[in-house]
C-alpha cells in the first residue's frame, strides 16, 4: 500500500471502531460450522466432521471456537489493512526457506520455497502442506510466513513448501505470460512435482484469497484423482465477477484504499517483466494500461489478452471456483469472515457445502480479509489451520 492509501485506510477504520466495540457480543465471536446433514468418511472410517469436532479445539470447542479481534483492531478495514502496514514497516522475516526452482513445460518458471530449508531436514516420509498466497504474493507475506511457523514448529513438525508463481516473491518470468487466478495447470505441475519428490509424503493445499480461488478450482477439477489428500481455503472470492464488483462500487474504501493497494502489486508484477512479455506474440494497449484505474480494467487488457480470454468477465466466468466446487472429492476447509471487504459474504455458495459431504465451512462474523487478528503478532486462522492439517494427517495414514 501507498502512504496515501495507508493514511486513508486509518481513517475509515477508525471512524466506524466505537461503534462496533459497543454492539459486539461473545455470541457473535462464534465459529459457524456449515457443511452437509452427513460428512464424508475418512480412510480409518470416522467422519469428517467428527474429527473436527474432536480434534479442532478451534473450530468445534465449545469454549474455544471463536473469533476475538484485537481490540486494538476492531473493524474489518482494521483487520485487513493491519498486515498490509506489517509488510510496509516491517517486512519480517519469521521463517528460513531454501527455493528450488522448476520448469514447467512451455518454459515457465515456479519457485518452491521449502521450509524447513531441504538441507536441514532430510528425506523422509512427513506431511507436507503446500501453500499458495493471494494475489501478486508470495512467500514472503506475513500470513504465509506466521502460517509456516506455527505448521513446522512442535508439535507439528511438518514439512512446508509455499508455491510462488511466475513473477511473484522474485521469481523470473521465462515465458511471455504471467499468471492468474485460474492457471490450475501451473499448480498441477508443482503438485506433481512435489510428489514425485516425497512420493510416500501425504499432502495438503493451502490457499489464500486469489490463491484459494485457485487451489479450490484445481482440487474440483482433479475430483476422485486429485493428489492432494485434503485442502484449505481462506478468504476465497469464489466468484471473481461478483468480487471485482464489490471492489468497483464507489466507497471511499474501495476508491482509496482496496483498489489502489491490489492494483499496485499487479501493475510492479506487469512492469517488472513487461520486457519479456513484449516478446510474446500478443499486443498490449501500452497507453491504455498505463491509465488503469481498476482489477476489472487490468484483466481486460492484460490477462484476458495474454491467455485468449474474450475479455474480463470470460476469464472471471471460466476461472470462478464456485461452479467447480461440487466435484470436491477430499476433506475440504474453507475459513471466511461475514465482514470481509473484499470477498463479500453474499457470494459464498453455501448450497455446495450443504451437498457436498466432502466441504465443511468455518464462518466468523469478523476477521476481514487475511486479517483475523486476535492480537498484534498472530492471526486466528493459523491455529484452525494447523489443528486441521494434523488431524487430516491422523486419519488419512491410518
Amino acid at each position: 500500500m501507498s502512504p496515501n492509501s495507508l493514511i486513508a485506510a486509518a481513517g475509515v477504520a477508525a471512524a466506524g471502531a466505537l461503534a462496533v466495540l459497543r454492539k459486539r457480543t461473545i455470541d457473535d465471536s462464534e465459529v459457524c460450522l456449515l457443511h452437509a446433514p452427513q460428512t464424508a468418511t475418512m480412510n480409518d472410517g470416522a467422519e469428517l466432521r467428527s474429527v473436527i469436532n474432536a480434534e479442532c479445539p478451534s473450530l468445534a470447542g465449545p469454549d474455544t471456537a471463536r473469533f476475538v479481534p484485537s481490540m486494538a483492531l476492531p473493524t474489518a478495514d482494521l483487520q485487513t489493512c493491519f498486515s498490509a502496514v506489517r509488510e510496509r514497516f516491517g517486512r519480517l522475516t519469521l521463517v528460513e526457506y531454501e527455493r528450488e526452482l522448476i520448469t514447467t513445460k512451455d518454459g515457465g518458471t515456479i519457485g518452491l520455497d521449502w521450509s524447513p530449508p531441504l538441507a536441514q531436514m532430510p528425506a523422509d516420509e512427513r506431511p507436507i502442506v503446500l501453500l499458495s498466497p493471494g494475489l501478486s504474493g508470495g512467500s514472503q507475506e506475513t500470513y504465509v510466513q506466521a502460517t509456516v511457523k506455527r505448521l513446522t514448529s512442535e508439535p507439528y513438525n511438518l514439512r512446508t513448501v509455499v508455491v510462488n508463481f511466475r513473477g511473484c516473491a522474485g521469481v523470473r518470468v521465462t515465458t511471455p505470460i504471467l499468471y492468474n487466478g485460474g492457471l490450475t495447470s501451473d499448480y498441477g505441475y508443482a503438485v506433481d512435482h512435489i510428489h514425485s519428490r516425497y512420493p510416500s509424503s501425504k499432502l495438503v493445499g493451502i490457499g489464500y484469497s486469489l490463491g484459494a480461488n485457485l487451489v479450490t478450482k484445481y482440487v474440483g477439477e482433479q475430483g476422485e484423482r486429485c493428489p492432494l489428500d485434503a485442502a484449505i481455503s481462506v478468504c476465497n472470492p469464489y466468484d471473481l465477477a461478483a468480487s471485482s464488483d464489490a471492489l468497483e462500487v464507489p466507497t471511499f474504501r474501495n476508491k482509496h484504499v482496496y483498489t489502489p493497494a491490489m492494483l499496485l502489486g499487479l501493475m510492479k508484477l506487469y512492469r517488472r517483466h513487461r520486457k519479456i512479455i513484449e516478446t510474446g506474440p500478443v499486443e498490449l494497449d501500452v497507453e491504455a494500461i498505463n491509465r488503469v484505474k481498476s482489477i476489472r480494467q487490468f484483466d481486460d487488457l492484460i490477462t484476458a489478452r495474454l491467455f485468449g480470454y474474450k475479455d474480463s468477465t470470460d476469464y472471471y466466468r471460466q476461472n470462478s471456483c464456485a461452479q467447480f466446487m461440487p466435484g470436491i472429492s477430499i476433506p475440504f476447509l474453507a475459513i471466511s469472515a461475514m465482514d470481509d471487504p473484499v470477498c463479500p459474504e453474499n457470494i459464498i455458495p453455501r448450497e455446495v457445502f450443504r451437498t457436498n459431504p466432502h466441504l465443511i465451512l468455518a464462518l466468523t462474523q469478523y476477521g476481514g480479509h487475511l486479517g483475523y487478528h486476535e492480537d498484534l503478532s498472530s492471526s486466528w486462522f493459523e491455529r484452525p489451520i494447523a489443528e486441521f492439517c494434523a488431524a487430516i494427517f491422523r486419519h488419512i495414514s491410518a
